[in-house]
């Protein structure tokens, strides 16, 4: 009877990050935050952690939530309890018809970290939660969250690719059009891109499809993404021969649900 219990458990904690397409309005009522990728499981500390809120979790619809960090988060600075922040970038509404308003706080903490400190050390990682919504009003909502995506702000540098003229320039010397006078240059095309130092976006994230996928950071292919190991975590970041360091104002996609005791 235990080992029946302890696998629906197990089942219900198991989520699918099912395939998206960007032009979804939600997410596939399968992705629900609580991922887990191992087969063991720790004992329940919390509410959240046991089969009835794990039945309940499994039977709400969760919400995609664009977000942003507001805060840096580097492997060689932060520490396991740290804060983390973001703020919601679009409004969404949760499942139980709370609205979460453009600039909401999604707070959270840092729930491990291994920085590249000694040779002997190969890999970086961050395991990152963001458990509580902040209204406006100062009212908090307790959420379980899932991050689907990331992608980093462009650099200066890639920016200024994105927003150099595309045709060739025109030349100073170059004869004089029906009309024109002698020796004027024609006019360039204006630039479609974006002007240096934007938070034009070089490279989306690519989007979580299962349990047990791993997707490259958006502008930082070397920093890979993977679903929540635990119910408590959001998402898990590891880089190889670097330390895991993602600036403000990265974007973040959530599935989010609301938590009710």
């Amino acid at each position: 009877m235990t080992k029946t219990l302890s696998l629906v458990s197990l089942a219900l904690m198991c989520v699918t990050l099912g395939a998206q397409t960007p032009n979804s309005d939600r997410p596939d009522p399968s992705m629900t935050p609580g991922t887990t990728q191992t087969g063991a499981q720790a004992p329940a500390a919390t509410d959240a952690q046991t089969p009835a809120a794990n039945a309940r979790a499994a039977q709400v619809e969760p919400a995609s939530v664009s977000a942003e960090l507001t805060k840096n988060l580097d492997a060689k600075r932060v520490h396991v309890g740290d804060a983390i922040e973001a703020k919601t970038t679009s409004e969404a509404k949760l499942a139980d018809g709370t609205t979460l308003p453009r600039g909401t706080k999604l707070m959270g903490n840092v729930l491990d970290v291994t920085a590249l400190k000694s040779k002997q050390e190969k890999n970086s990682r961050i395991v990152i939660a963001l458990n509580r919504a902040v209204l406006k009003d100062g009212k908090q909502v307790a959420i379980q969250s899932a991050v689907t995506s990331m992608t980093a702000p462009a650099t200066s540098s890639e920016a200024a690719v994105m927003s150099a003229p595309s045709g060739p320039p025109a030349s100073a010397g170059g004869s004089a059009g029906a009309g024109g006078s002698a020796g004027t240059a024609a006019p360039s095309a204006p630039s479609m891109g974006a002007p240096i130092g934007s938070d034009t976006q070089v490279a989306q994230g690519a989007m979580l499809k299962g349990a047990g996928d791993q997707v490259p950071v958006g502008n930082k292919p070397s920093i890979l993404l993977s679903a929540p190991n635990t119910p408590e975590s959001s998402g898990i970041l590891e880089a190889k021969g670097e330390n895991v360091s993602l600036a403000s104002g990265t974007k973040l996609t959530l599935n989010v649900i609301p938590l009710r005791a």
